[in-house]
Protein backbone atom coordinates (compact mmCIF):
# COMPACT_ATOMS: atom_id res chain seq x y z
CA UNK A 1 0.00 0.00 0.00
CA UNK A 2 1.35 3.57 -1.03
CA UNK A 3 0.29 6.31 0.46
CA UNK A 4 -0.40 9.86 -1.34
CA UNK A 5 -1.04 12.94 0.08
CA UNK A 6 -3.08 15.21 -1.72
CA UNK A 7 -3.22 19.25 -0.45
CA UNK A 8 -2.94 17.88 3.67
CA UNK A 9 -5.30 14.78 3.22
CA UNK A 10 -4.42 11.32 2.15
CA UNK A 11 -4.88 9.08 -0.28
CA UNK A 12 -4.46 5.22 -0.31
CA UNK A 13 -3.27 3.50 -3.69
CA UNK A 14 -3.10 0.02 -3.49
CA UNK A 15 -0.67 -0.57 -6.98
CA UNK A 16 1.68 2.45 -8.48
CA UNK A 17 -0.31 1.62 -11.40
CA UNK A 18 -3.04 3.36 -9.63
CA UNK A 19 -1.02 6.69 -9.48
CA UNK A 20 0.18 6.64 -13.00
CA UNK A 21 -3.86 6.50 -13.70
CA UNK A 22 -4.90 9.20 -11.45
CA UNK A 23 -4.82 12.76 -13.23
CA UNK A 24 -5.64 14.61 -10.07
CA UNK A 25 -1.88 14.96 -8.93
CA UNK A 26 -0.76 18.50 -7.93
CA UNK A 27 3.31 20.26 -7.50
CA UNK A 28 4.02 19.02 -4.05
CA UNK A 29 1.62 15.81 -3.43
CA UNK A 30 3.64 13.46 -1.78
CA UNK A 31 4.40 9.44 -1.47
CA UNK A 32 6.46 7.35 0.72
CA UNK A 33 8.76 4.76 -0.62
CA UNK A 34 10.80 1.89 1.52
CA UNK A 35 13.73 1.46 -0.30
CA UNK A 36 15.27 -1.59 0.03
CA UNK A 37 17.80 -0.54 2.23
CA UNK A 38 15.54 -0.28 5.29
CA UNK A 39 15.52 3.77 4.74
CA UNK A 40 12.21 5.26 3.94
CA UNK A 41 11.95 8.23 1.33
CA UNK A 42 9.48 10.50 0.41
CA UNK A 43 9.07 11.38 -3.34
CA UNK A 44 7.69 14.88 -4.32
CA UNK A 45 5.25 15.40 -7.84
CA UNK A 46 6.65 18.50 -9.48
CA UNK A 47 4.79 18.11 -13.30
CA UNK A 48 3.45 16.76 -15.69
CA UNK A 49 5.97 16.27 -18.79
CA UNK A 50 4.80 17.63 -22.45
CA UNK A 51 4.08 13.57 -22.80
CA UNK A 52 2.22 12.97 -20.15
CA UNK A 53 4.42 11.57 -18.02
CA UNK A 54 4.25 12.48 -13.59
CA UNK A 55 7.80 13.61 -12.48
CA UNK A 56 9.06 13.27 -8.99
CA UNK A 57 12.19 14.50 -7.12
CA UNK A 58 13.11 12.87 -4.01
CA UNK A 59 12.02 15.00 -0.66
CA UNK A 60 15.68 14.90 1.05
CA UNK A 61 18.67 13.33 0.05
CA UNK A 62 19.04 9.40 -0.11
CA UNK A 63 22.68 9.30 -0.25
CA UNK A 64 25.72 10.88 -0.72
CA UNK A 65 28.49 10.33 -3.32
CA UNK A 66 30.94 12.69 -5.46
CA UNK A 67 29.93 13.53 -8.51
CA UNK A 68 33.44 12.18 -10.40
CA UNK A 69 36.84 10.46 -8.64
CA UNK A 70 38.74 13.36 -9.97
CA UNK A 71 38.26 17.47 -9.94
CA UNK A 72 36.76 17.16 -13.86
CA UNK A 73 33.17 17.88 -15.28
CA UNK A 74 34.67 16.60 -18.47
CA UNK A 75 31.87 14.02 -20.30
CA UNK A 76 29.33 15.64 -18.51
CA UNK A 77 26.76 14.20 -16.24
CA UNK A 78 26.72 11.89 -19.05
CA UNK A 79 29.96 10.17 -18.23
CA UNK A 80 30.46 11.37 -14.48
CA UNK A 81 30.85 8.79 -11.76
CA UNK A 82 27.46 9.98 -10.01
CA UNK A 83 25.79 8.57 -12.94
CA UNK A 84 27.02 5.42 -12.78
CA UNK A 85 26.31 5.13 -8.79
CA UNK A 86 22.59 6.07 -9.41
CA UNK A 87 22.01 3.68 -12.03
CA UNK A 88 23.52 1.08 -10.96
CA UNK A 89 23.39 1.73 -6.95
CA UNK A 90 20.13 3.78 -6.09
CA UNK A 91 18.08 2.01 -8.58
CA UNK A 92 18.12 -1.02 -7.56
CA UNK A 93 17.09 0.05 -3.78
CA UNK A 94 13.59 1.08 -5.44
CA UNK A 95 10.91 -1.18 -4.80
CA UNK A 96 10.37 -3.73 -7.69
CA UNK A 97 7.13 -2.36 -8.53
CA UNK A 98 8.03 1.09 -8.69
CA UNK A 99 11.15 0.22 -10.62
CA UNK A 100 9.18 -2.00 -13.11
CA UNK A 101 7.21 1.50 -13.73
CA UNK A 102 9.53 3.88 -14.52
CA UNK A 103 9.45 6.11 -17.32
CA UNK A 104 12.99 6.53 -19.12
CA UNK A 105 13.80 10.73 -19.31
CA UNK A 106 15.48 11.69 -22.29
CA UNK A 107 18.18 13.82 -21.53
CA UNK A 108 20.33 16.15 -23.99
CA UNK A 109 23.69 17.87 -22.84
CA UNK A 110 26.81 18.81 -24.82
CA UNK A 111 29.76 16.60 -23.94
CA UNK A 112 33.28 17.30 -25.23
CA UNK A 113 31.54 19.72 -27.98
CA UNK A 114 28.91 17.30 -28.93
CA UNK A 115 25.32 16.79 -28.36
CA UNK A 116 24.48 14.01 -26.33
CA UNK A 117 21.14 12.39 -26.18
CA UNK A 118 20.82 9.77 -23.28
CA UNK A 119 17.42 8.35 -21.05
CA UNK A 120 17.85 7.26 -17.49
CA UNK A 121 14.93 5.65 -15.64
CA UNK A 122 16.88 7.56 -12.21
CA UNK A 123 18.79 10.77 -12.87
CA UNK A 124 19.85 13.66 -11.40
CA UNK A 125 17.96 16.99 -11.90
CA UNK A 126 19.31 19.89 -14.06
CA UNK A 127 20.20 23.15 -12.90
CA UNK A 128 17.15 24.29 -15.05
CA UNK A 129 14.71 22.03 -13.58
CA UNK A 130 15.69 23.80 -10.12
CA UNK A 131 16.60 26.70 -11.09
CA UNK A 132 15.25 27.72 -14.30
CA UNK A 133 17.32 29.62 -16.67
CA UNK A 134 20.52 30.65 -15.28
CA UNK A 135 24.42 32.20 -16.06
CA UNK A 136 26.48 29.40 -14.44
CA UNK A 137 25.16 26.48 -16.91
CA UNK A 138 24.47 25.86 -20.45
CA UNK A 139 21.62 26.03 -22.00
CA UNK A 140 19.33 22.51 -21.21
CA UNK A 141 16.80 21.63 -23.85
CA UNK A 142 15.46 18.63 -21.91
CA UNK A 143 14.66 20.84 -18.95
CA UNK A 144 12.01 23.47 -17.36
CA UNK A 145 11.70 24.79 -14.12
CA UNK A 146 9.83 22.77 -11.87
CA UNK A 147 6.96 24.49 -9.24
CA UNK A 148 8.02 22.91 -6.66
CA UNK A 149 11.74 24.02 -6.80
CA UNK A 150 10.37 28.23 -7.31
CA UNK A 151 11.03 29.39 -3.54
CA UNK A 152 14.21 29.16 -2.19
CA UNK A 153 12.45 27.31 1.19
CA UNK A 154 11.65 24.71 -1.39
CA UNK A 155 15.04 23.78 -2.67
CA UNK A 156 16.35 22.94 0.52
CA UNK A 157 17.04 19.50 1.60
CA UNK A 158 18.01 17.12 4.31
CA UNK A 159 20.48 14.27 4.39
CA UNK A 160 19.97 11.58 7.31
CA UNK A 161 21.13 12.95 10.59
CA UNK A 162 22.84 15.39 9.28
CA UNK A 163 20.61 18.07 8.26
CA UNK A 164 20.41 20.31 5.69
CA UNK A 165 22.43 19.49 3.22
CA UNK A 166 23.93 20.85 -0.10
CA UNK A 167 23.17 18.44 -2.76
CA UNK A 168 24.34 18.35 -6.27
CA UNK A 169 22.54 19.15 -9.90
CA UNK A 170 23.51 17.43 -12.95
CA UNK A 171 24.80 20.40 -14.83
CA UNK A 172 28.37 21.47 -14.89
CA UNK A 173 29.54 25.04 -14.36
CA UNK A 174 29.93 27.19 -18.10
CA UNK A 175 33.46 27.54 -19.10
CA UNK A 176 34.57 25.24 -16.42
CA UNK A 177 36.81 22.31 -16.70
CA UNK A 178 35.88 21.06 -13.19
CA UNK A 179 33.04 22.37 -11.20
CA UNK A 180 29.64 21.11 -11.42
CA UNK A 181 26.29 23.27 -10.29
CA UNK A 182 24.41 22.27 -6.91
CA UNK A 183 22.07 23.51 -4.39
CA UNK A 184 23.29 25.27 -1.07
CA UNK A 185 22.57 25.27 2.35
CA UNK A 186 19.96 28.11 1.72
CA UNK A 187 18.19 27.06 -1.34
CA UNK A 188 20.90 28.86 -3.56
CA UNK A 189 22.70 28.05 -6.36
CA UNK A 190 26.04 27.60 -6.52
CA UNK A 191 29.17 25.74 -7.96
CA UNK A 192 31.85 22.90 -6.24
CA UNK A 193 34.53 20.93 -7.45
CA UNK A 194 33.49 17.92 -8.87
CA UNK A 195 35.45 15.50 -6.25
CA UNK A 196 33.39 16.55 -3.31
CA UNK A 197 30.70 14.57 -2.03
CA UNK A 198 27.54 15.95 -1.70
CA UNK A 199 24.15 15.15 -1.45
CA UNK A 200 21.68 13.14 -4.14
CA UNK A 201 18.06 13.31 -4.31
CA UNK A 202 17.71 11.65 -7.47
CA UNK A 203 14.20 12.17 -10.01
CA UNK A 204 11.86 9.89 -11.77
CA UNK A 205 9.56 9.78 -14.01
CA UNK A 206 6.16 7.68 -14.16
Amino acid sequence: MSTVKFLHKEVMYSSIDEIKASMILEPGDEFQIPLKNGQLATAVFGKYTKDGHRRFVFKDCIAEHVMNDEPTNEGGYFKSELRRYVLEELLPLLPDQLREALEPRVMCETVDGETQEYADALWIPSATDVFGDGKYWELEPDSEQLDIFKRERDRVKELGDKGTWYWWLRSPLRSSSTYFVYVYFSGNVYYYSANYSLGVAPGFDL
